[in-house]
C-alpha cells in the first residue's frame, strides 16, 4: 500500500514539472519580480526612488552643464536640449539633431511640467557648478514636486566631476564608459596640478579675465568661472568682489591698467572683447597686448573655459596650462583635442579640424 502511495506522488511530481514548463500561462513571467525602481541617495545626500538603470530610458536636465556630461555618457537617453545648437556644434554633437529645446526653470526658454514629462523624461538631472547645501536640496525637492517624476542632485563642482561621472554611470548602467571618462579627468587634474605646484610664486604667470564686448567685466580667483586659469597655474589679478551666479563683476580700464596683466583671456564668440582689447590704444601698454599673449579660447562644442561649464573644461585646463607656461606644459594640443574628442563625443577629428578648433592657421 505504501508502494503504491509513492508512486502517485512521484507520478504526480512529473505531471506537475510536465504542466509548469510546457502549458502556456501556467508559469508567470517571472520578469514581472524584477524590480522597475531603485532607492538611491543622491550626491547631496538625498534619498529618492528612480527607474532602475534597465527601466530608465529618458532625462532631463537644467543647464549645459548636465546636458553635455549626459550626451557624452549616452546621448540616446536625452529627452530635449536646454537650447538651439548651432551647424557648427551639431558637426561635433549630431545625435542633438532633432530634439526639442525645452530650456530651464532659470532663465531661456520656459519648460514646464508637461512639456518635459510629454518628452519621455522619467527623471530630472539637477546639476550646476556651484556648491551644493541645503538650499539646493531644498530648490530640488521644490521641483521634483512640480515636475512629479524624481530630481537627482549631481556634484557639478570643477574638481567633483570624475565622481560625477561615476555617480551618473551607476544612474544610467554605463559604468565603464563613465569610468573612463572619470579617469580622464581626473588623470588631467592631477597632471596639471603637479606641475604647476612646481611653479614657484614668483613665476606664477599674472592673467586677466575679458568678459562683456568692452573687456570690462571679470572674474575673481574665487569665482567658479575662473576656474580653468586657477587650476592651470595662472595668478588672477582681478582683486574684486565676487558677483554671485551669473558673475561678470564690472572694473575699470583704470584698474585693467594698474593691475598689468602678463597674458588676457576670453573666450570666443559674438561677445569677444578680442578686438576691443588688441586694437584701441587705451589698452596698448598693458603688458599682454604689447607681447602678444592676448588669447581666445576655443569654444567648440562649447566653450574650452567657460560659460557654460561643462566637460570640455578638462580638454580646457590643458590647453591653458599650456598657453601660460609653454616650458612646463608640452601638449600637442592637435593629438589632445583629436584624443578627447574621440573619448567623449565618440567621433574622429582631422588634424584640419583640430587646428581649426585651436585657431592655429596652416
Amino acid at each position: 500500500m505504501r508502494r503504491n502511495t509513492n508512486i502517485k506522488v512521484v507520478l504526480f511530481a512529473v505531471l506537475l514539472t510536465i504542466m509548469v514548463f510546457t502549458i502556456p500561462g501556467f508559469c508567470q513571467n517571472t520578469d514581472v519580480l524584477v524590480a522597475e525602481t531603485v532607492k538611491i541617495i543622491d550626491m547631496n545626500g538625498r534619498e529618492i526612488e528612480i527607474p532602475t538603470p534597465e527601466n530608465l530610458e529618458k532625462v532631463y536636465f537644467p543647464s549645459p552643464l548636465a546636458q553635455l556630461m549626459i550626451y557624452t555618457i549616452n546621448p540616446d537617453k536625452m529627452a530635449g536640449v536646454v537650447s538651439e545648437f548651432s551647424p557648427e556644434q551639431k558637426k561635433f554633437m549630431p545625435e542633438v539633431e532633432g530634439l526639442q529645446v525645452f530650456g530651464n526653470f532659470d532663465g531661456g526658454k520656459t519648460a514646464n511640467a508637461e512639456q518635459i514629462l510629454a518628452s519621455g523624461a522619467q527623471a530630472y538631472i539637477f546639476m550646476g557648478p556651484m556648491k551644493l547645501d541645503d538650499k539646493s536640496s531644498a530648490s530640488a525637492d521644490e521641483l521634483q514636486e512640480k515636475l512629479g517624476i524624481p530630481v537627482i542632485v549631481v556634484d557639478g563642482l570643477f574638481p567633483q566631476r570624475a565622481e560625477a561621472y561615476r555617480f551618473l554611470g551607476k544612474i544610467f548602467g554605463e559604468e565603464e564608459r563613465c569610468e573612463e571618462m572619470a579617469k580622464y579627468c581626473e588623470e588631467t587634474f592631477k597632471e596639471v596640478q603637479t606641475k604647476v605646484a612646481s611653479i614657484p610664486d614668483e613665476a606664477r604667470v599674472t592673467l586677466y579675465y575679458a568678459e562683456k564686448p568692452n573687456g570690462l567685466a571679470t572674474e575673481p580667483d574665487t569665482s567658479s568661472h575662473a576656474a580653468v586659469f586657477k587650476y592651470a597655474g595662472a595668478k588672477n589679478v582681478a582683486n574684486v568682489e565676487n558677483t554671485p551666479g551669473s558673475g561678470m563683476t564690472p572694473v575699470t580700464l583704470e584698474q585693467v591698467l594698474a593691475w598689468n596683466p602678463e597674458v588676457i583671456f576670453m573666450g570666443k564668440g559674438s561677445t569677444s572683447p578680442f578686438n576691443e582689447i588688441t586694437t584701441n590704444p587705451d589698452w596698448a601698454n598693458i603688458d599682454a597686448v604689447k607681447n602678444g599673449r592676448v588669447y581666445e579660447a576655443p569654444n567648440l562644442p562649447f566653450s574650452w573655459i567657460d560659460r557654460p561649464p561643462s566637460s570640455q573644461q578638462y580638454l580646457g585646463l590643458r590647453y591653458v596650462a599650456n598657453m601660460l607656461y609653454p616650458d612646463i606644459f608640452k601638449y600637442d594640443m592637435v593629438k589632445e583635442t583629436q584624443k578627447f574628442f574621440k573619448l567623449f563625443y565618440q567621433i574622429e577629428i582631422s588634424d584640419e579640424d583640430a587646428n581649426a578648433l585651436l585657431g592655429i592657421q596652416k
